[in-house]
């Protein structure tokens, strides 16, 4: 895997994501690149050369082009959690074509299946995050389904096929991409495996009050 392109790659998705509702306020995690650059390079770590190689050409095209590709990201998430607004924008985007949709429907079912796993296994590291369905859209709070069809969504055909083929090949051999990406996001946080995170996760957790706080980040 090629560090450096993934640093660049990581670079140009930071540009497009800090100037997201350019001139506006920022969400809290706009101001947080370490995160960001934590979770975008888990995924990226987990996927083979093919499909990096793929999706920098698409950035590196759309950056040329003057396209936002996280801000589209956003858009499409809008279609269940925000309907009279996605009518609005969505002329913004460039739309996927029917292969790409259908594609990004597997992806985004496999995944889910694959989550539903780790939230079984890793309650308090996978099961604490998002909801699972776009059914469950609303107060804030935006689903796995929403999220990861919103992004596929800004993918070229060539990336779809490339992540497709990628993930059907790990699950091939009995590997799990949800659970690879998880445990490159653990890592960046310290731990050496989802055991360790669960059971620190899971002892920070029973230790706090319960409480009733603000819905999260929308961008997020």
């Amino acid at each position: 895997m090629d560090a450096s392109k993934i640093d660049s790659l990581i670079r140009m998705e930071w540009s497009m994501f800090h100037s997201v509702n350019e001139g506006g306020p920022k969400a809290s995690c706009q101001e947080d690149p370490d995160t960001f650059y934590g979770m975008r390079k888990a995924q990226f770590l987990s996927w083979d050369d093919a499909t990096v190689d793929s999706y920098y050409r698409d950035v590196e095209a759309a950056t040329k082009q003057g396209r936002n590709l996280v801000m589209e990201k956003y858009i499409h998430m809008m279609k269940t959690t925000q309907p009279r607004e996605y009518a609005e924008l969505v002329l913004r985007v460039v739309y996927p074509c029917d292969e790409a949709l259908e594609l990004a429907q597997k992806i985004t079912d496999k995944m889910i299946e694959q989550t539903v796993v780790l939230h079984k296994e890793y309650p308090y590291v996978a099961g604490a995050g998002r909801p699972l369905y776009s059914a469950a859209d609303f107060g804030g709070f935006i689903s796995v389904e929403t999220y990861q069809k919103g992004e596929l969504y800004t993918y070229s055909l060539n990336t779809l096929k490339c992540l497709w083929s990628h993930l059907c090949n790990l699950e091939s051999e009995g590997k799990s991409l949800a659970r690879i990406i998880l445990e490159y996001s653990v890592a960046h946080y310290g731990y050496d495996s989802l055991e360790k995170a669960e059971a620190q996760n899971r002892k920070y957790a029973e230790a706090q009050p319960v409480e009733f706080g603000p819905a999260p980040c929308r961008w997020c």
